[in-house]
């Protein structure tokens, strides 16, 4: 199997409807990874009221307004700040596609998606609205044949150009996104090329390098709904890793706000599975599901709690959200440590 950044002419023929952007993003996801027009809506667009005071994802029931004024809206008539963080909007939905029960795609398909045949109908929608294809291109080879990044990190940032271009139509916003993203959440940049461009076709999964270092899960905090700071890796080790305050072990994350408690969350692995356990918290914490956007109580505040009540692990996995008290989220997502040995 190769990976190909598909080209072909530019000219569609007059007969062909070719799809703005927006409802480009839309139909791929629903073509290729099963993911309903509302459930993509739920995943992009942003919690945050507008002039009107309602935010656009409280929106996605009302399929007319869906559709005129965010899939089918005239370029350049969506506003940005109708839409999520872009990074965390991408994160979302990559979640989402590896973790959909009909149709689940692994890392290599979801590159392959962006940057292979099934990806020409954004070029397609971008060429119709005179975008610098050559610079949307460039960003997918460089994905494709980038031996500095994992498979997963590939198709994170994969994602986040599919995603941004989709929503702004500027394959310039696009191109700045996956670089700033490469470099705040990957820790590296994508300016320069590590092969010489000679060709399109890039090796398979058998000839690609094998990763030398276990996957964990890695946190990102969520602040307005933008990613904020740096990754935290979480150690699978039988200590696992403490979410809290004031905590002072090993690795610990203190990046919490102020109604989180001093020791509040412990995550660790047990068999391959991740589960995150109360440690006696004041506001407790709820986890939601990346597959389904249900809410599981992993611990019910204080003043909720019977005296003596036992606290169960609940089992949490890449997509899913934590929010800690009601002042901090945490997004999970699948990582390599760059620090392991």
């Amino acid at each position: 199997m190769t990976h190909r950044v598909f080209k072909r002419k530019e000219m569609m023929s007059v007969t062909k409807e070719v799809l703005t952007p927006c409802a480009a993003l839309f139909d791929m996801m629903k073509r290729y990874g099963g993911i309903s027009y509302k459930d993509l809506a739920s995943l992009i667009l942003s919690g945050k009221p507008l002039s009107d005071g309602v935010s656009p994802v409280s929106r996605i029931n009302d399929r007319a307004w869906l559709s005129r004024f965010v899939v089918h809206a005239p370029v350049g008539s969506v506003q940005e700040q109708y839409f999520a963080d872009f990074p965390s909007a991408s994160l979302r939905v990559v979640a989402r596609l590896k973790a959909n029960k009909r149709k689940s795609l692994s890392s290599r398909e979801i590159l392959d998606l962006v940057t292979g045949e099934k990806g020409q109908e954004m070029i397609d929608a971008l060429v119709a609205c005179h975008q610098d294809i050559s610079l949307y291109r460039n960003v997918l080879l460089r994905l494709v044949r980038e031996s500095g990044f994992t498979e997963n990190e590939r198709a994170e940032m994969a994602m986040v150009v599919l995603v941004t271009a989709g929503c702004t139509a500027s394959v310039r916003k696009a191109a700045e996104q996956v670089m700033s993203f490469s470099r705040t959440v990957h820790g590296a940049g994508m300016a320069t090329p590590l092969v010489t461009p000679e060709s399109i076709v890039v090796h398979s999964a058998v000839t690609d390098p094998v990763d030398p270092k276990p996957v964990t899960l890695v946190l990102f905090r969520v602040v307005d709904g933008y990613i904020a700071g740096a990754p935290y890796y979480l150690n699978a080790g039988p200590e696992g890793t403490e979410i809290g305050s004031l905590t002072l072990s090993e690795g610990a994350i203190t990046d919490v706000g102020p109604d989180v408690s001093g020791k509040h969350l412990l995550l660790t692995c047990e068999g391959g599975q991740w589960y995150a356990q109360g440690l006696g918290s004041k506001f407790g914490t709820v986890l939601i599901n990346g597959a389904d956007h249900e809410e599981v109580v992993v611990e019910l505040p204080q003043s909720e709690r019977s005296d003596g009540e036992a606290i169960e692990a609940v089992p949490v996995n890449p997509g899913d959200e934590l929010l800690l008290g009601a002042s901090t989220r945490f997004m999970i997502m699948e990582g390599i440590d760059p620090t392991a040995g």
